[in-house]
């Protein structure tokens, strides 16, 4: 048994001023990105056009910020230093109309209780500035001293008189990385403002403070991510139906599906220019970005969201970093539309991945990369494409479920993707369909190819209504689980929208009398369990009928493993080629690479 606590302990005793500081200041000061985060947040509110940040041995012994903006008088630096003080509201209703960063009025009193705190500044009507001192909550007073117009504070010795939290900290270059990126998504929200940012002496991160975005990106991100990134095109506006619902607009950039990283360090997002994390927020992202980038990976965006101050609740949290909407949905589907009608405008400017890799040995492919390019093989568009794309008569495996395009566009050769029009020569494992473009050699995946496909071809017909549907000679009588019955009822407005007739049998079986008909020839039974246990287990899609479609599509395609006739794989070329976003399957798997002309004259010591 736990040992009792001491009879004195137990006794009810108001905690002396010291012991509160410091408790209150875990709440705000989690690690030296907090502390930037609340200073620069601070400089901002004070007007500053310019900030910088400098670091030492990762903020641990030393944080210090300058600016230069209104700066505090030198009768107010007490005053500042002290618990609960701020310039930003004087009564709690101001918090509905809030626009300022700051408001708790705890982040200098917290800073200082478990850091050696120095601030100096000065006033623009000021002739010189003034200087305060707090070591562990422990303060001097205040003392003349020569400054530019602006405010210096340096913050040393963080938690070293807190042992536990100090031991917690990370690496050095661990904390520094976390004060990079509240670096960044502060000069990302704030582009008119310089930041610079210096670790251990050396600069690692400045912008211009032009008030433009797409050089800010620059400048953080780099050049190769910034030309990747393009604009919200439109912000949805969808309370013209209902004038009680708040104007929400969505502003900045996001990244084509050809970047993505491996994680979601570079989706910054912030409301009304305040950097948030917010799951919901990034959950709609990530949906509008369904079936265009792979699972696991995740976009590049760097967006700031206009709700009225009113309708957003900023005193969630401590840090700030929380906030409440009065209506979460509603901003949910602007940010998401925002974002997936941008990428659906742009869709068609994102290039098939390449092959990047060698099969040779590094130093191998290291004097191999220094030759010089390959001149392009080009495609002779004057060959007969019509003998290549359009087979004499319609296949008849797998590929043939889909309708084929009108003739005027079969002829033509010319496709209404931006995938280049390939030339079909086989296919390897039974997997992949071999073919030639004026770029280069492509590989497509036989199974994602057609997915996407019929993805695209069951969405327009569930939208449009025209169902093409194919009535069973006799019923198909299917045995659920009641998890997949309990599915069905939920959505099965849905499911018959897609082309299913399904009625109850009795005895937790249904009866399957009609199927989409890209579903023929499969098992029917088994085909529909899939699909339930998948909408079941949440789903693919951004919605229930998204992931109905995405479901029915992958068990309805050619598999892998299935070889085609090269009629079959011309056919499944074609259909691939007249899809708006040709370059993923529903679950976001490439369905194609290319090996461009110059990786296969380097891979073969071509001059």
């Amino acid at each position: 048994m736990p040992t009792p606590l001491p009879t004195a302990t137990r006794t009810i005793q108001r905690l002396d001023d010291h012991t509160v500081g410091k408790i209150a200041a875990g709440e705000v000061v989690e690690r030296p990105a907090s502390v930037v985060k609340e200073l620069l947040e601070n400089a901002l509110d004070a007007g500053a056009d310019r900030v910088t940040v400098e670091l030492a041995s990762g903020g641990r012994e030393l944080i210090q910020v300058t600016d230069d903006g209104a700066g505090i008088p030198a009768d107010e630096l007490p005053t500042a230093i002290e618990r609960h003080t701020t310039s930003k509201l004087q009564r709690f209703n101001d918090l509905a109309n809030l626009h300022s960063y700051g408001f708790r009025g705890e982040a200098l009193a917290s800073i200082a209780a478990v850091s050696d705190l120095q601030i100096i500044s000065r006033t623009p009507e000021s002739s010189h500035g003034a200087k305060i001192r707090i070591r562990h909550g422990s303060a001097g007073s205040p003392e003349p001293v020569a400054a530019a117009p602006g405010t210096t504070i340096s913050v040393r010795d963080l938690f070293t008189n807190v042992p536990a939290r100090r031991k917690f900290l990370r690496r050095d270059s661990t904390e520094a990385a976390h004060v990079q990126r509240t670096v960044t998504a502060c000069a990302l929200a704030s582009p008119s403002v310089r930041f610079t940012l210096i670790n251990d002496g050396k600069t690692v991160l400045t912008t211009d403070g032009s008030g433009d975005l797409g050089n800010t990106m620059v400048g953080i991100l780099g050049a190769d991510i910034a030309a990747q990134m393009v604009p919200i095109v439109s912000s949805p506006d969808l309370d013209d139906d209902d004038p009680e619902r708040p104007r929400i607009t969505v502003d900045g950039y996001i990244g084509l599906p050809t970047v993505t990283r491996g994680n979601r360090q570079q989706m910054y997002v912030t409301v009304n220019r305040r950097w948030i994390d917010h799951r919901p927020l990034g959950f709609a992202i990530e949906q509008a970005y369904h079936s265009l980038i792979m699972a696991g990976r995740f976009p590049v965006v760097v967006l700031d969201i206009t709700v009225p101050p009113e309708r957003v609740d900023v005193n969630v949290h401590p840090t700030k970093r929380e906030v409440r909407f009065s209506d979460e949905r509603l901003v949910f589907k602007v940010l998401q539309r925002a974002v997936r009608e941008t990428l659906m405008v742009y869709a068609a400017d994102q290039p098939v991945p390449q092959v990047t890799h060698s099969p040779m040995s590094r130093e191998t492919a290291q004097r191999r990369m220094s030759l010089a390019n390959p001149a392009r093989v080009p495609f002779s568009r004057n060959e007969d494409r019509t003998n290549h794309l359009r087979p004499p008569e319609p296949p008849a495996g797998p590929a043939s479920d889909t309708e084929p395009p009108a003739p005027h566009e079969r002829e033509s050769g010319q496709s209404t993707s931006d995938i280049p029009v390939l030339r079909v020569l086989g296919q390897v494992g039974g997997n992949y369909i071999i073919a030639e473009g004026p770029d280069g050699m492509y590989l497509i995946d036989q199974h994602a190819a057609h997915e996407r496909v019929l993805y695209e071809r069951l969405l327009a017909q569930y939208h449009s209504g025209n169902l093409d549907q194919q009535t069973m000679l006799d019923a198909v009588i299917v045995e659920l689980t009641p998890e997949q019955q309990a599915t069905l009822d939920a959505c099965r407005d849905d499911v018959l929208g897609l082309g299913f007739r399904i009625d109850d049998f009795g005895g937790g079986s249904v009866a399957v009398r009609a199927i989409p008909a890209v579903m023929r020839g499969k098992d029917v039974a088994e085909t529909l369990s899939r699909i339930l246990d998948e909408i079941a287990a949440g789903g693919r899609g951004d919605s229930v009928v998204d992931s109905l479609v995405i479901s029915a599509a992958c068990h309805s395609s050619i598999r892998s493993g299935q070889t085609l006739t090269l009629p079959e794989m011309r056919e499944l070329i074609v259909q691939l080629e007249r899809c708006s976003s040709p370059r993923a399957c529903g679950h976001g798997r490439p369905t194609m690479l290319l090996m461009s002309q110059e990786d296969l004259a380097r891979e073969f010591e071509r001059r």
